[in-house]
């Protein structure tokens, strides 16, 4: 009985240490907010890497087309070069250098002029944390003809924006209508654990005069 209840006390305490954290991110997730920074001390931990989301990076992996130029934002431990196949070049960028190849990008600081070297660009797991979306796609510029993009939209992840650490709030419709606005179509869409992966291809340009 002794031994059941020091193992139920323990197991309260994990509980409300955990508890305890998530409020603490919440309210530093608020203060991030309010003056629009990003949360670069969060991501210089390499226990913020999760290792159940390389199951969503395979996923986008799947839908990049043959010959890439890719970009990567938010690469982390770079699990999707692992499976990349057949392609010209791959760029990792995320706010935290892991690695020599990495590329320092602060997206709500602006996207880097290395894009312009790609036509594909992916987000796994990192618009949430980007402040403005739409400013990002303006900033891709027109050699992206591609982007390979998972999102936890408002109306379909029901969970804690702050305690999450998330810093944008947008619906499915929401970024439907920025896909739109910048000339994307989406070509496939799926949900990995309610989050939405989107697979968007740049519209053909047929205006203009025939000969």
């Amino acid at each position: 009985m002794k031994k059941f209840m020091r193992s139920l006390i323990k197991l309260f305490s994990t509980v409300k240490n955990i508890d305890q954290k998530l409020d603490e991110r919440q309210i530093e997730n608020i203060k991030l907010r309010s003056e629009k920074k990003t949360d670069l001390q969060r991501w210089q931990n390499d226990d913020q890497l999760y290792r159940d989301w390389d199951e969503r990076t395979i996923l986008l992996s799947s839908y990049i087309k043959p010959r890439a130029s890719i970009i990567e934002f938010g690469a982390g431990n770079m699990i999707l070069k692992n499976y990349l196949d057949n392609y010209k070049i791959y760029i990792p960028t995320d706010i935290v250098a892991r690695f020599n190849e990495t590329v320092v990008c602060d997206l709500n600081q602006g996207v880097i002029s290395a894009v312009k070297k790609c036509d594909t660009a992916v987000f796994s797991g990192v618009l949430e944390y980007v402040y403005d979306i739409n400013k990002v796609f303006e900033e891709l510029g027109p050699t992206i003809k591609q982007i390979v993009l998972s999102y936890c939209c408002t109306d379909i992840v029901k969970l804690s924006r702050d305690k999450n650490g998330w810093l944008s709030d947008y619906t499915k419709s929401d970024l439907e209508e920025i896909f739109k606005k910048h000339g994307f179509e989406i070509e496939n869409y799926a949900e990995w654990r309610k989050q939405s992966i989107f697979n968007l291809i740049k519209k053909s340009n047929t205006s203009g005069s025939q000969n």
